[in-house]
């Protein structure tokens, strides 16, 4: 035993940074990536306000600034989001209180391996601050300005950092009062904690008071979700069921008996487990990486609070938790692994570029684009194309972002599109312009792809030029008959 944790605190840290590093350079950014780079393009006070628009915090659109205003793209923002990453796992190597063997299966779970170190998100930075609060949390009186320090700039990554930071904070702050009213701390330090966590809590408030909440219909998504622990489809089969039976009721349920004697590590676990599940049923559903998030406050959890866990046999049962949280996770459901690794927006930027038509004529898109293609907006960019949506903005411009999830519910007026573009246009689809909501319009589909819009004042013909089955890209060149 003592022979494989050796060769574990050897070479998990190297394997694991090769192994993630080839990942991560071999496969084409999705949406979600090329939207922050692109929001990173925007002046400072954009970024702010776009913050509350888009759910996450400023901090990591700040770090790719400079690189988006250099166009260094992606790889500057993969190799970033991947450096965050591999500095968290050496955290949790050097600092954490977990046999090597557990260690290893956080290190080579799905969570770190397939989406946090290879997929350039804002989720990256955070858990390597939530990873430094937990190893400076022993060192909280002795270094206060530090460890609150670690809250604030953790709080400030993403929304699902913030969760874990606002809690260990409020733990924290009341520990604080407990040691000022035993003269362990002086005033002058207590205030000054006090007056920092305040500003972060106005920075976080200004970001996050115009967040609309969008529609709640995906509560049974959430639920199944949440049930067969955030990825394979219910009931494929009995072996699953059981595995997601079993790994359900050891993550949900027995860390609150675990620490059931300890009340600041049942608020921890109590207090993150219910406001992930309210963002998730009333804010918004959360894809499966928000999700992760349940395992990562399951880690800090007993990281933070391990000390209290005297008996073997309850120790035995966190390595059960881990072990049946992370079977599930190898059996990564295909379909939300092409979502994340087979984006076509390069092969799709590449086609619209070596076509001397398109390339010379305006393009728009009517709907929302699909989580595959928005990517190709920044790398038209960098060749000097430009894509515009229905109000005639640029898909890159403050505007547009700023608008991008009220797009797809947007009534098009045709008439009045049609008006204020040139002639020479085409459209763009890579999903199926009958599901986009016209105004006042009839549209009847062709047999060959096109589509008749019919409104009072005129009526239009888009036809299909070009189809690329391979890239989900339908080409329609606009005509008023």
């Amino acid at each position: 035993m003592k022979l494989i944790n050796n060769y574990l605190n050897k070479y998990s840290i190297f394997i694991f940074a090769i192994v993630t590093f080839i990942i991560c350079f071999l496969r084409t950014p999705f949406w979600d990536e090329t939207h922050a780079f692109e929001i990173a393009r925007l002046n400072l006070f954009e970024i702010f306000q776009i913050s509350s628009i888009e759910g996450h915090t400023f901090l990591w659109y700040f770090i790719l600034k400079p690189f988006s205003n250099l166009n260094l793209y992606p790889y500057s923002m993969f190799f970033i989001n991947w450096l965050f990453s591999v500095l968290a796992i050496f955290i949790l190597w050097k600092k954490a209180p977990f046999k090597p063997y557990i260690k290893a299966l956080i290190t080579f779970s799905a969570p770190f391996m397939l989406y946090f170190a290879p997929v350039a998100r804002c989720y990256s930075i955070g858990i390597l601050f939530l990873f430094l609060i937990c190893a400076y949390y022993p060192l909280r009186f002795k270094k206060p300005y530090a460890f609150t320090f670690l809250i604030v700039i953790c709080a400030n990554t993403s929304l699902m950092a913030a969760i874990g930071c606002f809690w260990i904070g409020l733990i924290y702050f009341f520990e604080l009062i407990e040691k000022y009213k035993s003269n362990k701390i002086n005033k002058k330090t207590f205030i000054k904690i006090f007056l920092i966590f305040l500003l972060c809590t106005f920075i976080l408030f200004a970001q996050f008071i115009f967040v609309q909440t969008p529609n709640t219909g995906g509560r049974a998504d959430f639920i199944k979700r949440f049930i067969n622990f955030v990825i394979l489809p219910y009931g494929s089969n009995i072996f699953q069921f059981l595995l997601h039976l079993v790994s359900s009721l050891l993550f949900y349920v027995i860390p609150f008996y675990l620490f059931k004697k300890s009340k600041k590590a049942f608020v921890f676990a109590l207090g993150t487990y219910l406001t992930l599940t309210f963002i998730f049923i009333f804010m918004h559903q959360g894809s499966y990486w928000n999700h992760y998030f349940y395992y990562i406050y399951l880690i800090i959890l007993f990281w933070i609070f391990n000390r209290q866990i005297k008996s073997k046999i309850v120790l035995q049962l966190f390595n059960l938790i881990i072990f049946f949280a992370l079977f599930p996770f190898a059996l990564h459901d295909n379909c939300k692994m092409e979502y994340i690794y087979s984006s076509k927006s390069k092969e799709i930027s590449n086609f619209i570029s070596s076509n001397e038509t398109l390339k010379k004529s305006k393009l728009y898109t009517l709907e929302w684009w699909s989580d595959i293609s928005p990517a190709s907006d920044i790398y038209l960019a960098k060749k000097g194309i430009d894509i515009y949506d229905v109000k005639n903005r640029k898909r890159t411009s403050y505007e547009s972002l700023k608008d991008i999830f009220k797009l797809k519910d947007y009534l098009i007026d045709f008439d009045e599109f049609y008006q204020n573009t040139p002639k020479d246009f085409y459209i763009l689809s890579a999903g199926s312009l009958f599901n986009q909501k016209f105004k006042n319009m009839y549209v009847i589909l062709l047999n060959d792809g096109s589509y008749i819009f019919k409104t009072k004042k005129a009526s239009y013909k888009l036809e299909k030029v070009q189809y690329k089955k391979d890239l989900n890209l339908t080409i329609y060149q606009a005509v008023k008959l």
